[in-house]
């Protein structure tokens, strides 16, 4: 999927494309976990807030520079 494909969804559908990627990482901000998952050639991120067990919102992108917030979070085995 593009990034241009993914825009063109309809709202409800962007979350649930998103979820069907293959999970990379986690990170924390503002005290919420966001998930990042990668959707082939684009990335997608979901912020959610456990406590209301509710998506506050997502995005996707194509730009492997904002990938940056998540390079603490990545082990590797040696």
């Amino acid at each position: 999927m593009t990034l241009e494909q993914y825009n063109a969804l309809h709202e409800p559908e962007k979350a649930e494309v998103i979820m069907q990627g293959n999970f990379l990482a986690e990170r924390e901000e503002n005290g919420l976990p966001v998930q990042l998952y990668n959707l082939g050639k684009i990335y997608g991120e979901i912020y959610y807030d456990p406590l209301a067990n509710k998506i506050l919102r997502y995005r996707a992108f194509d730009d492997i520079r904002q990938l940056g917030p998540y390079l603490a979070h990545i082990r590797f085995n040696r």
